[in-house]
């Protein structure tokens, strides 16, 4: 009987580390990809947040060249498989290969011009590892 008792003590003792291991296997491998997907969300915050300065850098940069207005930008930023697209809408007017199609000459000059910036981060990856930031903003 004495026996009988100390193996399944010991059974039992063998099923409790065995379930403490794989818990703590299972927490340990968690971790690094919760902080690898946070620091990648914090980075697109960061990418749409500046992509607004951006954004007017590249109008500029556009009627410097002769284009009075610019459809989209888009840019493969930090890697290849990322990419940031930053896409204009001009309420008053409509743009067509770089230029307004419907241009009146009561509008004024300085309208306001709707962005959208999309960042799209470790898009190669499955569908729950990609992390997509949307963020509107007008531009003057």
């Amino acid at each position: 009987m004495k026996r009988a008792y100390v193996l399944v003590m010991s059974l039992l003792l063998l099923g409790a580390v065995s379930f403490f291991v794989v818990s703590n296997l299972q927490i340990s491998s968690y971790l690094p990809r919760h902080v690898r997907d946070l620091s990648l969300y914090i980075q697109a915050q960061i990418l749409a947040r500046d992509c607004k300065d951006l954004a007017s850098y590249f109008l500029s940069t556009a009627q410097k060249q002769g284009k009075e207005c610019l459809d989209f930008v888009e840019f493969n930023y930090p890697s290849q498989a990322d990419s940031v697209r930053i896409d204009y809408f001009y309420p008053l007017r409509e743009c067509e290969n770089s230029s307004f199609v419907n241009f009146d000459a009561n509008l004024s000059t300085l309208n306001p011009i709707i962005i959208n910036i999309t960042v799209r981060l470790n898009s190669g990856k499955g569908v729950n590892e990609e992390i997509i930031i949307n963020k509107k903003a007008l531009i003057y």
